[in-house]
C-alpha cells in the first residue's frame, strides 16, 4: 500500500497517464507499480518511441565503435567496410524479433491462463529494453581506452547486469500484463527465449554466410 502511495506521487499529465519521461522512470525504479499501472490500457506509441530510441542508440553504437571479433585482420576489414549494412540489418533483426518475441511471449502467456493482450506483451518487451541504453557508455570508453583491463571487465558486467535487469523486468512485465504467479512468468520467458534464440543464431550464420563473400568478392581484400 505504501508502495502505491509512493508511486502515485509521481505527476501524470492531463490524459492522467503516465508520460514517456514518468514510464522510463518507473519502469527502471518501480517496474512493479508501473506495469500494473498500465496493464489495463498499455501505451504501445511510447513503447514503440522506446523500442525505436534504444535500437537506434545502440546500432549507432555497434556501427561506429565496433568490436574486433576475429584476430583475422581480413575479416576485421570486411566488416569495417559494412558497417552501415550491419546497422542496418542490426535494426531490422531487432524489430522482427520485437513481434516474433511478444507473439512467442503472448502464445506461452496464453497456454499458461495468462488474461494479457499482445499489445500489452509488445509494450513490456519495449519497457524491458531500456537497460541497454546503459552498456553504451562502457563500450565507449572501452573502445578509447583500447580495450584496457580495468575498463574490459566493467563493460562485461554492465552487459551482464543489463541482460540480467532486462530478464527481471519482463519477468515482472509478463506477470503484471498477464495476471500470473511469478512462476508462469519465468516459465513463459524462458521458453520462448530458448526458442528465439536458437533462430537468431541461425538466422545470423546464415546471413553471414551470404555476406561476407559478397563483400569479399565486391571489396577484395587490399
Amino acid at each position: 500500500m505504501n508502495e502505491d502511495r509512493q508511486f502515485d506521487s509521481i505527476p501524470l499529465n492531463d490524459q492522467g497517464s503516465l508520460s514517456l519521461v514518468e514510464l522510463i522512470y518507473g519502469v527502471l525504479f518501480n517496474p512493479v507499480n508501473t506495469f500494473r499501472r498500465i496493464s489495463e490500457n498499455p501505451p504501445l506509441l511510447h513503447g514503440f518511441l522506446i523500442f525505436f530510441g534504444v535500437v537506434t542508440l545502440t546500432s549507432l553504437t555497434n556501427t561506429l565503435i565496433p568490436p574486433n571479433i576475429s584476430d583475422v585482420a581480413e575479416l576485421n576489414t570486411v566488416l569495417a567496410r559494412t558497417r552501415p549494412l550491419i546497422g542496418i540489418v542490426g535494426a531490422l533483426i531487432s524489430l522482427i524479433g520485437w513481434f516474433l518475441g511478444a507473439g512467442l511471449f503472448q502464445l506461452l502467456a496464453e497456454f499458461f491462463g495468462g488474461k494479457g493482450r499482445a499489445v500489452g506483451v509488445l509494450t513490456v518487451l519495449a519497457l524491458a529494453g531500456i537497460p541497454k541504453v546503459l552498456v553504451i557508455p562502457f563500450q565507449v570508453i572501452n573502445y578509447f581506452l583500447a580495450g584496457a583491463l580495468y575498463v574490459r571487465i566493467p563493460a562485461i558486467a554492465s552487459s551482464v547486469i543489463a541482460f540480467i535487469w532486462w530478464a527481471v523486468l519482463l519477468v515482472i512485465g509478463l506477470r503484471e500484463i498477464q495476471e500470473f504467479s511469478v512462476a508462469r512468468s519465468v516459465a513463459s520467458l524462458l521458453i520462448p527465449l530458448g526458442i528465439l534464440g536458437l533462430i537468431i543464431i541461425i538466422f545470423t550464420l546464415v546471413l553471414a554466410g551470404l555476406i561476407v563473400p559478397l563483400m569479399n568478392s565486391v571489396f577484395p581484400p587490399v
